[in-house]
């Protein structure tokens, strides 16, 4: 399998994992969204305590 082959395959499935679970995608999004809100939370308890 040459280098170009191999490239072309991996921008490929890059794409339609992007288009799945990026960033820009409804899961991609709530994924962050619920890792900041946990953050912040920890934080919170870090600061304030328990």
């Amino acid at each position: 399998m040459d280098k170009k082959c191999h490239e072309d395959q991996w921008n490929a499935a890059s794409e339609a994992a992007m288009k799945w679970y990026g960033w820009g995608s409804p899961v991609g999004l709530t994924i962050f969204l619920i890792g900041m809100t946990l953050c912040a939370l920890v934080i919170r308890y870090v600061i304030t305590g328990f």
